[in-house]
């Protein structure tokens, strides 16, 4: 756990040849040359910054056979070092056990940006497939000029050059240029003729790392301790992060704790530090502390405040004349709709240790983390240290959504090791989780007015979007007269970019909308989303869902519904769902029965690993609309527990079925990982809506407001 760079840098062996591939989108040719290996080992990463890319991958090919893939993107149970296995074992033609992938390490891995949405498959993983294909060309070449040889002679087979007129005849990748550094640019828009390129076919590759977590030996940050490591935690404020600061604090109560080893003021925080986490919970319990109130109302009336607080962000999109198009509409419809507050809730929970090295001029912090250089790059800026001296190793379970992208639990760590002077672990209550950090998927407000013609078609659509990013509209409806406003407004508290940002809260307004305009011209809702898309490629996916959901069917019980709803997720993936629900009139809850839908995305690399992110991700969307939310007035965060907040459970799964097209951009992975949420929220609405004849404007659709809708309270 304790390996430092020079070490890891000295284990890859000075006989090795490593490759640093950039890929830069319309570069031109790629370009190739080479150096001699550094004297200072330590000096590659910075050699490897100084190149101007988008980013970059290293792969270093050993003596005994085996290849080190360095990639700077991060796996926190997204599956994407089980993409990367799938994608090098098959292009660079080597088994499972020859190949090592370092992911997040800052010290030995390159700078590939945060690991967000799906940008780690569609970006950094397409591109190493690239780059396969280009290293065996270029270790060809290598080999037939070390070794005197023609090209045409030779093959690339088994991680190893072969000749074609001796088959005996092996020569290994490092034998081509042992201790030497080859760099590597390459462009995706250069023509076939320019590059070999292999064509990638899914093998089938389990989960690489399925069997590590099951058994606990992939650890999780919160798992690692050092000798001598103290626990932490933090006092926090019964109000809004945002609104709220201490004024005064008397510690004595707390520092009387058995167990505790330091109570402390910080700040406008408190921290208390002990071996045991269960007395660090227990110390703070015990803080006494009197907080500035906020000057606000204690009822927090969420639509009221948006729109007494709006200010005008930009046009989203503008077409046409979108006041003529509603006045010369056949027929209007005006709805407006909100969303609630909900919180990133992965398995574990803000955590980091850090050790501040004897001198105090370097600190190693182990996190999970989305953006690890992001995080030293804070640290640095926080311990006011060179990045150099800051060491983050990447802890790769755990769960993120968003959430971890660079959170201050890394820099607490630190901060804290510095001023104890021993290892200190900090990890986050459940409570502080979502309450200290105070970041939430945002509240949205959405008005809408929606005309169309006596032929089915939209003619108009006129929305004002009220917080968060306002993306999600572009590319799924067309109509000839479009106006879409995006405003913002301060609110108590803060924005979190939670998975599929606002494309989950107007996929649910917007189709929930689209059923409603249906409705007011008497056409059925699968068939009038046929006839509005923008991409013929959204037809195939609507009847593939309506044909895996048996849609439409008279067999229909009482209260139940069938929905479907869309998605166009930043014009790279396209998404349909539909739902089959049966609504209790007693209990008022909403019971899933089944949810079916149909995805264009590309070339996947792995089937088992993508049908469980889209599966986790249409879970997902079931408790973003029936069960999940922060409870929260104008003053206080009130959710401290997953059995507060609603996460579903596995009696909540419905069945699942799902089917993969490749129509509108064929050829490459586009990735899924917002994708499924978006349109299953929207079709389990709609299906509600189906089974009660009711329509619920406000999300969660919780037993409570079914009861009420119907009269029951």
């Amino acid at each position: 756990m304790e390996v430092t760079r020079r070490q890891f840098l000295k284990s890859l062996g000075s006989s090795c040849l490593l490759y640093a591939v950039s890929y830069v989108p319309g570069s031109g040719m790629q370009k190739i040359y080479s150096e001699p290996w550094p004297a200072d080992k330590e000096d590659i990463e910075c050699r490897f910054y100084a190149l101007d890319t988008n980013y970059l991958d290293c792969f270093a090919f050993h003596e005994d056979g085996r290849v080190t893939v360095l990639a700077g993107r991060t796996e926190l149970g997204q599956g994407f070092e089980t993409v990367l296995n799938a994608i090098v074992t098959q292009g660079l033609d080597i088994p499972s056990n020859r190949l090592t992938i370092v992911l997040g390490n800052t010290d030995v891995c390159p700078d590939h940006g945060p690991t967000v949405g799906s940008s780690a498959t569609e970006q950094v993983a397409w591109g190493i497939w690239e780059a396969c294909s280009q290293l065996r060309k270029d270790i060809i070449r290598r080999a037939a000029k070390t070794h005197k040889l023609q090209v045409k002679d030779l093959i690339y087979q088994g991680g190893v050059v072969r000749s074609k007129r001796e088959p005996e005849r092996v020569i290994k990748p490092v034998e081509t240029g042992r201790g030497e550094i080859v760099y590597m640019t390459l462009d995706p828009q250069a023509s076939s003729s320019d590059r070999v390129t292999l064509e990638y076919k899914d093998l089938g590759l389990d989960n690489v790392n399925a069997e590590s977590i099951v058994t606990g030996t992939r650890k999780y940050a919160s798992d690692l301790k050092l000798p001598g490591t103290l626990y932490a935690d933090w006092h926090i404020p019964p109000y809004h992060r945002k609104l709220t600061r201490i004024k005064s604090v008397d510690l004595a109560d707390a520092r009387a704790t058995s167990g505790v080893n330091r109570v402390e003021r910080i700040g406008s925080k408190v921290v208390a530090l002990a071996e045991r986490y269960n007395d660090v919970v227990k110390t703070l319990t015990r803080v006494k502390s009197v907080w500035e109130k906020p000057n606000r109302p204690k009822e927090l009336r969420v639509e009221e405040e948006i729109r007494a607080g709006a200010v005008f962000q930009e046009i989203k999109e503008q077409t046409g004349d979108v006041n003529a198009g509603l006045a010369s509409s056949y027929k209007t419809v005006t709805e407006t709709y909100r969303t609630h507050y909900t919180a990133w809730a992965p398995i574990e929970t803000y955590s980091a240790l850090a050790k501040m090295e004897p001198g105090g001029d370097e600190v190693t912090i182990w996190s999970g983390s989305q953006y690890p250089h992001r995080v030293r790059e804070l640290a640095s800026l926080s311990l006011n240290l060179p990045e150099s001296a800051i060491h983050f190793i990447h802890s790769p379970v755990g769960g993120a959504f968003g959430g971890k992208v660079a959170p201050p639990v890394s820099q607490e760590a630190a901060d804290l090791s510095r001023r104890v002077g021993a290892p200190v672990k900090v990890i986050y209550s459940r409570k502080n989780q979502f309450q200290k950090r105070g970041l939430y998927k945002q509240a949205c407000v959405f008005d809408f007015s929606t005309g169309v013609g006596t032929d089915g078609r939209l003619q108009a659509r006129k929305l004002d979007i009220y917080q968060d990013l306002g993306e999600g509209t572009r590319d799924t409806y067309a109509a000839p007269h479009i106006l879409i406003k995006h405003y913002r407004t301060d609110m108590p508290v803060n924005q979190a970019n939670t998975r599929g940002t606002s494309y989950v809260q107007i996929g649910f307004a917007q189709e929930s909308h689209m059923d409603m305009v249906a409705k007011a011209i008497g056409h059925d809702p699968f068939e009038f989303r046929r006839n509005n898309v923008v991409l013929e490629s959204f037809v195939p996916l609507i009847d593939a869902c309506a044909d895996m959901i048996r849609y439409p069917r008279s067999g229909l019980g009482p209260d139940e519904g069938i929905g479907i709803g869309l998605c166009n997720h930043g014009a790279r993936q396209m998404g349909v769902a539909a739902a089959h629900v049966k609504v209790n009139r007693k209990t008022g809850k909403v019971h899933v029965k089944e949810i079916c839908a149909a995805y264009d995305i590309g070339t996947i690399i792995n089937h088992r690993t993508v049908t469980t992110c889209l599966r986790g991700g249409m879970i997902w969307g079931l408790g973003w609309v029936l069960r999940e939310e922060v409870k929260l007035d104008g003053h206080s965060v009130y959710t401290e527990h997953l059995t507060d907040y609603g996460v579903p459970r596995f009696s909540d799964t419905p069945e699942i079925k799902l089917q993969f097209l490749d129509n509108e951009r064929p050829g490459k992975p586009r990735g899924c990982g917002e994708l499924a949420v978006i349109p299953t929220v929207a079709a389990i609405a709609n299906a509600v809506y189906h089974a009660i004849g009711v329509r619920f404007y406000t999300t969660p659709i919780t037993p409570e407001k079914v009861l009420k809708a119907l009269g029951k309270t």
